[in-house]
């Protein structure tokens, strides 16, 4: 709102001074000497009145009715005296010097009498003022379009990803809670796991199952069995000393012996063919023959039985090894049970409070979780409203951009087409009555510089009491009645705020109405009665003239008790 009322002054007082160079003020209560006029000038707010088409006067057309707060108050009429305000108010950096004034009180001017002259460099650097914030506003103003254009992309672009946000909320709502689900539950297999490595520990240390985790019992037995079955063996076949010690290399000669006797039959029963074949020729040596063979299998069984020996021999080294590892390994675990013990209770507790602290966590990011899905959901529902208000923001800022684009270039033209040329003019005729410039001083704006009467407005102060003022208020129609001259309508163009009277019982405000319609008749001092509060909508005539009469009466009554 506020926003809007400083355009609509703005834009009004661009209107006002394109159309004239002044600002006019009805003076209250002036009184003119030789010197000039004294009083207060009061502010007002102008406001259109209902008035009459028969010279403003009240008659049978309008009429009025009767209203409950009627307030009522004599007093005298004034010729309007015009008092003319410089209208130059918006240069900030410059100021304009009077260097010369050519007309004083009394004078008689005409509407575009040359007033006073300001001087050249004074003109000169409110123009390079105001020339330099027109360029500067054009600049902002196109700097503002381009920057408003892509700000408006931009808001599109989050308006239409806010609605897919909100489209897709649900499922990204529940694949968080999946997954910090999941985080929950690995937490928690990692505590139970921890739990369970220290508790089963636990067991095995309070009741000492080692040896069974290492088979100890076990591998004793396979290692007794296979050097039984060793020391059977040896003795049943009765290898010696130097057989046992021959173990490895025989069985190794005992390969190749078995294949050299393989071949050395094969070639004996050739040979024995071939003898006899020969008819005999070598029957002498058959008997040593037959003895070699002998030997040759009794050879290869002693082999074979070494052989044999080595492979229990093999095993059961072998049996004894992971028996005598067994039993290290054993006793290692023993030694160190109580260190893997702690270790597996600090692995225990650290579990159990990353679980602790992981529970924590899952609660908070649920809630986290469900305040960002029903903050998007919401986002979502507004977002509509949301860009409409981003549009109607970036609009409403690259138009106050364009107002004052407007304005700068509004301010040159006024400036150029009052006192571009250096010199100040009359607005209209009439007679000067004050004149407050003089050479050498600085005008800035609302600065009253001269006032001239003007016949062509009539005013009427009269003074309200301290309990009806309340009711009145700036811009309100009134009722003026004059003997000999008719009834007149007005509106009220100033309330004085400052109480007008000395006497504490008695406080008055004087307010000033204006006259509306041809007051040419109408000349100072003469005496009127001003009736506040009437409605004139759907008037009476009868009312009319009853109040016409009993305020005639009320007067004179008034006349005669001040005679």
């Amino acid at each position: 709102m506020e926003n809007t009322s400083d355009n609509q002054e703005k834009e009004k007082k661009r209107r006002v001074g394109r159309k004239k160079l002044v600002v006019t003020v009805i003076g209250v209560g002036m009184v003119l000497t030789s010197a000039g006029v004294a009083g207060t000038i009061y502010y007002r707010q102008t406001q259109s009145s209902t008035t009459q088409e028969n010279g403003g006067q009240w008659g049978h057309q309008g009429g009025m009715n009767m209203n409950d707060n009627l307030v009522t108050a004599s007093g005298t009429t004034s010729i309007g005296v015009d008092a003319v305000t410089f209208a130059i108010d918006f240069l900030e950096d410059t100021s304009l010097y009077v260097e010369e004034v050519y007309v004083s009180s009394g004078d008689e001017v005409e509407a575009g009498t040359k007033y006073l002259k300001f001087t050249d460099d004074s003109i000169e650097d409110a123009r390079s003022e105001l020339e330099s914030t027109a360029r500067e506003a054009q600049i902002a103003y196109r700097s503002g379009v381009i920057t408003t254009q892509e700000s408006k992309i931009e808001a599109k672009y989050t308006y239409q990803q806010t609605l897919l946000d909100a489209q897709q909320a649900q499922q990204v709502y529940e694949d968080t809670l999946a997954s910090l689900q999941a985080t929950l539950d690995a937490a928690e297999d990692e505590y139970t796991q921890a739990q369970d490595d220290y508790n089963e520990y636990l067991y095995k240390v309070e009741n000492n199952t080692f040896s069974e985790d290492y088979e100890i019992e076990t591998k004793k037995t396979a290692y007794e069995e296979a050097y039984d079955l060793y020391v059977d063996r040896v003795e049943y076949w009765e290898l010696t000393e130097d057989e046992l010690d021959s173990l490895d290399s025989s069985s190794a000669s005992m390969s190749g012996s078995s294949t050299t006797t393989v071949s050395t039959s094969t070639t004996s029963s050739d040979s024995s063919g071939q003898g006899s074949a020969g008819g005999m020729m070598m029957g002498g040596n058959a008997s040593s023959q037959a003895a070699t063979r002998e030997e040759q299998e009794a050879k290869a069984d002693r082999q074979w039985i070494l052989k044999t020996v080595a492979l229990l021999k093999e095993r059961m080294e072998e049996a004894e090894e992971d028996y005598e590892q067994a039993k290290e390994d054993y006793e290692d675990e023993i030694d160190g049970a109580e260190l893997k013990l702690q270790k597996l209770l600090n692995t225990y507790e650290s579990k159990r409070e990353a679980y602790e602290a992981a529970q924590i966590t899952y609660q908070k990011e649920c809630l986290s979780a469900k305040t960002t899905y029903e903050t998007t959901l919401a986002k979502g529902q507004t977002a509509q409203n949301d860009y409409d208000t981003q549009l109607t923001s970036l609009s409403e800022s690259l138009e106050k951009l364009a107002d004052a684009k407007e304005e700068a270039q509004d301010n040159l033209a006024l400036f150029e087409s009052l006192i571009g040329d250096g010199y100040l003019y009359t607005d209209e005729a009439g007679t000067i009555l004050m004149s407050r410039a003089e050479a050498g001083e600085v005008l800035t704006g609302d600065d009253i510089i001269f006032a001239y009467s003007n016949p062509d407005k009539i005013t009427v102060s009269v003074a309200v009491s301290q309990d009806s003022i309340a009711q009145l208020s700036v811009g309100e129609s009134a009722m003026v009645m004059i003997s000999d001259y008719g009834n007149y309508s007005g509106v009220i163009e100033s309330i004085n705020p400052v109480a007008s009277s000395d006497s504490r019982t008695s406080v008055t405000y004087t307010v000033e109405v204006a006259l509306d319609g041809d007051v040419s008749a109408l000349s100072a001092n003469l005496t009127a009665t001003v009736i506040f509060g009437m409605d004139t909508d759907h008037a009476q005539q009868d009312e009319t003239v009853q109040i016409q009469t009993e305020t005639e009466e009320m007067t004179q009554q008034g006349g005669s008790e001040h005679e």
